[in-house]
């Protein structure tokens, strides 16, 4: 047992990440149905995105709280802090070098509990991970409105969000950790600067003078919320590779027809120009 931990503290940060997210995967196959329970809450949008979103209007509409106002403030500056939050992973993960999931690493002999119908992402670098980023900032925003509730969203999001991830082997450890830290600075600065403070002021007023108006927006920003932008992302993936592939095979075209031009230009030089007053071409 000493040696074991001897080991962990010895390791390189890469490997520890690995030691962690084997560790999490050692329980896949021992109960099968803990193992289709984890895939639903995984991949069920209601149970992640919809509870809190719930909370997000149940705090809105709470007349009860003398800091209403101020609670509405408060979530709207969360909900520009996840779009911002969203957009800076995206970026990153764009940015930074490929690393690929661990049910796709064969060095891992990661055990898959369930049959992940992931083929979409299989391309999409895993770190960070907007899932934990997004939860993040949105657990954080009720926490900041009211703290009891927010402690026990935010220990759902751990256990029911985020650990689940990594036991599916869509995430790696690091992957999580590095999505809340992109979330904590996010919300760190937005509530922060004063720019922010204004147009969430702004937005306020907004909605007091022109509720039929602000509703209907608040309510697709919302939807897009609880869908965690994976239909928009999915779609925009089916796009890039369906574009890509129309790409290649055009400049595979290209390509194999200047080959052929090429060849029957060389021909020509090489056997004289083709013979067409007795009617025959010279191959």
């Amino acid at each position: 047992m000493h040696t074991t931990y001897i080991k962990f503290f010895i390791m390189p940060p890469f490997e520890i990440d690995k030691f962690l997210t084997r560790l999490l995967n050692k329980m896949a196959y021992l109960y099968p149905k803990l193992d289709h329970f984890i895939y639903l809450v995984a991949e069920n949008n209601l149970l992640k995105g919809g509870i809190i979103l719930t909370l997000f209007y149940f705090i809105w509409f709470d007349n009860t709280s003398f800091t209403m106002r101020k609670n509405r403030k408060r979530l709207i500056i969360t909900m520009m802090a996840a779009f911002v939050a969203e957009i800076t992973t995206i970026l990153l993960s764009l940015t930074l070098p490929f690393r690929a999931r661990p049910y796709t690493k064969l060095d891992m002999n990661f055990n898959i509990p369930v049959e992940i119908d992931h083929w979409w992402n299989k391309d999409i670098s895993s770190f960070p991970s907007d899932h934990a980023t997004l939860f993040i900032v949105l657990g954080y925003g009720i926490y900041k409105c009211n703290r009891k509730l927010g402690w026990i969203i935010l220990s759902y999001i751990i256990l029911f969000i985020l650990l689940p991830r990594i036991y599916l082997g869509l995430h790696f450890t690091s992957d999580i950790l590095g999505g809340i830290l992109v979330g904590v600075i996010v919300m760190y600065f937005t509530f922060k600067l004063k720019l922010i403070q204004k147009i969430a002021e702004m937005v306020l007023d907004f909605s007091e003078k022109k509720p039929y108006f602000f509703y209907p927006i608040m309510f697709l920003i919302a939807y897009q919320l609880v869908d965690l932008f994976c239909r928009n992302k999915r779609n925009y993936w089916i796009f890039k590779t369906s574009f890509r592939k129309r790409l290649i095979k055009k400049q595979l075209s290209t390509f194999v027809h200047n080959c052929l031009i090429f060849k029957w230009a060389h021909q020509g030089m090489i056997l004289g120009p083709p013979d067409y007053e007795s009617g025959a071409l010279t191959n």
